[in-house]
């Protein structure tokens, strides 16, 4: 797959070999700052169990520079019921000595082309309050603030507000089409 910009390494679909670094990536965050509302590590296991469950409909992707896991973007279901089923959440994380370099713009731009592709209609986010790098990387990608839900969560010691964020991917049609599959994608591909 390459990479998609101009830092040297390359964006590729996650696979269950990088869940140990994604989880020393992500767990950094969820001991150190309130960006993540988890107030417990999560394991490789954690990880590849989330993976299994939504890889056939939302893409997981990974950027990886000289054989190590830098970041990860995915997608992940925005509600159970049927009518969500156009909805997505995104995400994206990366190691903390790679931010300011335009990788995560990278990883989301590709994750919302692969979004796009699928026929998903809108990609929700939701950002923990403050978190000025994530809003800027969100307004950049297109993404509106929908709304703020204030003392959403409670973590070290304090109130934590969240921005509910949104990215219409298409206008849809009526009534749409179910979205594909992410191997059928890399079918069309090949």
């Amino acid at each position: 797959m390459g990479h998609a910009g101009s830092w040297p390494g390359r964006l590729r679909p996650a696979e269950a070999r990088d869940f140990a670094q994604v989880s020393e990536i992500v767990n950094h965050y969820i001991r150190t700052s309130a960006i993540n509302f988890r107030t417990e590590p999560q394991t490789p296991g954690d990880w590849e169990r989330d993976w299994l469950a939504h890889r056939r409909t939302h893409p997981w992707y990974v950027a990886e520079r000289d054989g190590a896991v830098i970041g990860i973007a995915y997608a992940a279901p925005w509600k159970p019921r049927p009518a969500y089923d156009w909805t997505t959440e995104t995400t994206v994380y990366l190691d903390r000595a790679q931010r300011g370099q335009g990788l995560g713009l990278e990883l989301y731009r590709l994750l919302l082309r692969t979004l796009e592709r699928q026929g998903y209609r809108s990609a929700m986010a939701v950002v923990a309050l403050p978190n000025e790098a994530s809003v800027r990387l969100h307004r950049a990608l297109g993404y509106e603030q929908v709304g703020h839900v204030r003392a959403a969560g409670f973590k070290f010691g304090g109130w934590h507000d969240t921005g509910l964020w949104q990215r219409i991917l298409s206008e849809g049609e009526q009534p749409p089409r179910p979205v594909l599959p992410v191997a059928d994608l890399a079918a069309e591909d090949g």
